[in-house]
């Protein structure tokens, strides 16, 4: 995938021509920004501009031999290391460290993409830090992450960060119409939920999504009986494996709408409103949580986040959000 093809991130593109047209490319990058925005995208684009057989100064071709195969991952010099399990291990660094010392096989710059950084452990971050100060000449290193705050602070000072930016719906659109799979009005019951990126294996479970959304907000705003809250609990109890994208999107909505409440309780412009369609579900939100509390909320959602990514036990992990909201005055 060429840079033509990536869409919504013109800043980033910009900088990284920039940045090789000048002769200051770094040896290392550090490529930040909400989930499935392009960044992986961006970093394979990258790695094929810089070898590309047939391309010129402002993008690979796409098609060439080194393209295809930087494309499908089984270029010889690029190579792209994800988390094995929850973690990306230090065999896994000692395998990348003698992969860098081989000889390049035919590449002009070799790529490694460390796609999920924020999930090097400190024995692994630590292995790897030497190499990610000084990689061998002709070597770019790209790391991944959703922020910089997810790694050690030892491997975001040796790289130059790259911020990538939320998606619009129309790019959301776009991108889910390339998939001959999703009809018009499926991706029309997506959008909403896109987020600012492009949502993945979800479509047949969007009406299960909606409906506990719905019947969420419902219970956040009117108290209603606890059988209510049962049946949320149950629900979201059987998404897991398949489904966790699922529990990030509710996540991702709690954070909306509660930031929506905050906004207005501080009568900021209601133009700038995230979920404006739930605009009467906000005043009553407005009503009944203290801006305190509701100040306090982000980090709550940020612990049940770091639960739910580490495997923990999902449903004692949103019980614990409960009960909380529960506990509210």
């Amino acid at each position: 995938m060429p840079f033509s093809e990536i869409l919504g991130q013109d800043s980033a593109l910009k900088a990284l021509h920039h940045a090789q047209q000048s002769k200051r490319l770094p040896h290392a990058w550090l490529f930040t920004g909400p989930p499935r925005v392009g960044k992986s995208k961006t970093a394979l684009a990258l790695a094929q501009w810089l070898n590309c057989e047939r391309g010129n100064e402002d993008d690979a071709c796409g098609q060439c031999p080194t393209c295809r195969q930087i494309a499908e991952r089984n270029y010889p010099d690029c190579m792209v290391l994800e988390p094995d399990g929850k973690n990306i291990r230090i065999a896994q660094v000692h395998q990348t460290l003698r992969w860098l010392q081989l000889r390049a096989d035919r590449a002009k710059v070799r790529v490694l993409i460390v796609d999920g950084a924020q999930h090097f452990n400190r024995e692994s971050a630590n292995a790897f830090l030497k190499t990610l100060e000084e990689p061998p000449p002709g070597t770019l290193i790209v790391l991944i992450a959703e922020a910089p705050a997810q790694l050690l602070e030892t491997l975001v000072s040796r790289c130059q960060l790259m911020r990538f930016r939320p998606l619009a719906d129309e790019q959301v659109r776009t991108i889910l119409a390339q998939n001959p799979e999703l009809s018009e009005a499926q991706i029309t019951t997506v959008l909403p939920w896109a987020l600012g990126s492009v949502p993945s294996g979800l479509v047949g479970e969007l009406e299960t999504l909606a409906a506990v959304q719905q019947q969420t907000v419902h219970w956040l705003t009117t108290r209603s009986a606890p059988e209510a809250l049962e049946e949320i609990l149950c629900e979201m109890g059987n998404w897991g494996g398949a489904k966790s994208e699922a529990w990030r999107l509710m996540l991702d909505f709690l954070e909306r709408w509660f930031r929506d409440v905050s906004w207005l309780q501080h009568g900021l412009p209601e133009t700038q409103l995230l979920c404006p369609e739930f605009r009467d579900s906000l005043d009553e939100g407005v009503r009944r949580f203290s801006k305190r509390w509701v100040l306090e909320l982000p980090e709550h959602l940020a612990r049940l986040r770091e639960s739910i990514e580490l495997n923990a036990n999902k449903p004692l992990a949103l019980e614990t959000l409960w009960l909380h909201l529960l506990k509210i005055a």
